[in-house]
């Protein structure tokens, strides 16, 4: 008898472990579905975010394009910004310059442009 009741549990034993299984197997994907939607949903918030970023930085370019151009600049500064007239002008020559370096001390660092005969428009 005791080895009837042992062979009648063995098929139910496995159909029940094969059922674990298979079920276990399901809920894992059912659950792998559910994390895929989250990360999906994510995804749209993250690219929704990025669209609305790119509008702004490609509005920003335009505005930028718009205060640089050279007609925008001239009525920005109209009225400020002229040639100086001739009495606002100095010319200095160049004995002038070489008068003022020369007064200082030769060969120290103060004197490294006079020494090169480097002055300011001789390049």
């Amino acid at each position: 008898m005791a080895k009837t009741k042992s062979r009648n549990r063995f098929p139910l034993v496995l159909t029940l472990m094969i059922a674990f299984v298979f079920g276990m197997g399901s809920l894992g994907i059912v659950w792998m579905r559910m994390e895929i939607s989250k990360v999906a949903k994510h995804c749209r918030n993250l690219e929704d975010r990025r669209e609305i970023a790119s509008r702004e930085v490609q509005d920003l370019r335009g505005e930028k394009s718009r205060s640089l151009r050279p007609s925008t600049l001239a009525a920005m500064v109209s009225g400020r910004l002229s040639m100086p007239t001739a009495r606002q002008t100095i010319h200095v020559s160049q004995a002038d310059v070489l008068r003022r370096l020369g007064s200082r001390k030769e060969g120290g660092a103060d004197n490294r442009l006079g020494a090169q005969g480097e002055f300011a428009g001789t390049r």
